[in-house]
């Protein structure tokens, strides 16, 4: 996450710099946009699931900037927003918003894509991020990813379901938020907790709404999808539902439910034993 070293030298060559600003930008945008197509994982369109590219770093992605003092500040903030932050140590994912503290709020704000490789103490953490990613404010994610660490240490993730599920609740400034198994080691194995994880959305969230007095709607929704090829899930944030009778929420949801109980059907008499043990 240093994207402020090493210092960049004096311009010396001004003719990039001598350009129109849109002709400038246009160039930049050119400049940075492989830096989307790589988002730090590998094994794609392959059995076994995504997994995460130990090798990846933002130093290739950034080296434009280090060109002179006047290219890192015309495209600094344009190169944040391009490049997929990778953090896959344990220990550096735990002090994330301290790292962040040290950048300038308007770098801060432009960071669009983060990916935190997490164990169980990442997990417990999440609860506490309140109603923003990592508990920063002024992070404003298109994509928030958290892998699963990869070692022979199981992962009992239905631990977590509950504080997930009120975390998610109220979680703003994430457009999509990510989970990747990594093929790592899932007690119950890891549809089966997404299963469980979508199940209990929906039933905190008719509780919340329809069984506590005052009401409790959500203030923000999600729409789902497992991928299991990747072996990974994705939410999708949405705008909170309207406020109806509970008749009328129950025809809205009947369609989430039929689909959620196929994908459980389909986990349960899955043939394959691996699709249970984790493996």
């Amino acid at each position: 996450m240093d994207v402020c070293t090493p210092s960049p030298a004096p311009c010396d060559d001004p003719k990039l710099l001598g350009l129109p600003a849109e002709i400038r930008i246009a160039i930049l945008e050119y400049v940075f946009e492989d830096n989307l197509l790589n988002d730090g994982f590998k094994n794609r369109d392959a059995s076994g699931g995504i997994i995460l590219d130990d090798s990846y770093g933002v130093n290739k992605s950034m080296q434009p900037l280090f060109t002179c003092r006047q290219m890192y500040q015309d495209c600094g903030l344009l190169a944040l927003s391009r490049t997929a932050f990778v953090i896959n140590s344990l220990f550096i994912a735990n002090n994330v918003p301290e790292r962040l503290a040290a950048l300038h709020a308007k770098q801060v704000a432009a960071i669009r894509s983060i990916t935190f490789v997490a164990d169980a103490k990442h997990f417990r953490k999440m609860i506490d991020w309140g109603n923003c990613p990592l508990g920063v404010s002024s992070l404003k994610l298109d994509t928030l990813t958290v892998v699963l660490h990869r070692s022979s240490f199981w992962h009992y993730l239905f631990d977590f379901t509950s504080d997930i599920c009120r975390l998610l609740r109220n979680l703003n400034g994430v457009r999509r938020f990510i989970f990747v198994r990594n093929n790592a080691l899932v007690k119950g194995s890891f549809k089966t907790w997404y299963n469980r994880l979508i199940g209990l959305i929906m039933k905190m969230d008719h509780h919340e709404r329809y069984m506590k007095s005052p009401c409790n709607p959500e203030t923000v929704w999600w729409r789902w999808s497992y991928d299991s090829m990747a072996e990974s899930f994705c939410l999708e944030a949405l705008p909170a539902k309207e406020s109806v009778d509970e008749e009328t929420y129950m025809q809205q949801m009947q369609p989430l439910l039929e689909a959620l109980k196929l994908s459980v059907e389909n986990e349960e008499w899955n043939p394959d034993p691996r699709s249970r043990n984790g493996f």
